[in-house]
């Protein structure tokens, strides 16, 4: 018999409800942001980021702005690790950039994973404090 079937069978099912499961997640957390989304934020105004998973970075702006980068795809060790770098001729940081997961080796970074960066959604401090508690409940 052979059994390559209904191993693709089996692994088509397991990419479908890990598809479905991310979108949900993504789904609601764009259930918070409180505008349209901006494709570039500029550089001077950030005042520091806080990673939520490996999916989800805040960027909390000088002025009190916060946005909510939702990531297309997962980046490996970037909840793990909680620090990245990120290079652009620009003086913006943009939806088409690249960001480069920092691993802490003691005696400096070690690069890890690079992953795209997403749309930059406005975001309440409220709506933070909700997408934080509903990420505690994940957990």
């Amino acid at each position: 018999m052979n059994l390559r079937y209904p191993l693709c069978v089996l692994a088509l099912l397991f990419l479908s409800v890990a598809a479905q499961a991310e979108d949900k997640q993504m789904n609601e957390e764009l259930e918070y942001v409180s505008g349209p989304p901006e494709q570039c934020i500029r550089l001077q105004r950030i005042d520091r980021t806080e990673v939520l998973d490996d999916y989800s970075i805040l960027f909390h702006m000088k002025g009190g702005d916060i946005y909510l980068n939702r990531l297309p795809h997962r980046c490996p060790g970037l909840a793990f690790r909680d620090s990245f770098m990120y290079r652009t001729s620009l003086n913006q940081l943009c939806n088409v950039d690249i960001i480069t997961v920092l691993d802490n080796m003691g005696f400096g970074f070690s690069p890890g994973a690079s992953c795209g960066l997403g749309l930059f959604y406005p975001v309440s401090k409220e709506d933070v404090k909700q997408l934080k508690e509903r990420q505690k409940s994940r957990d």
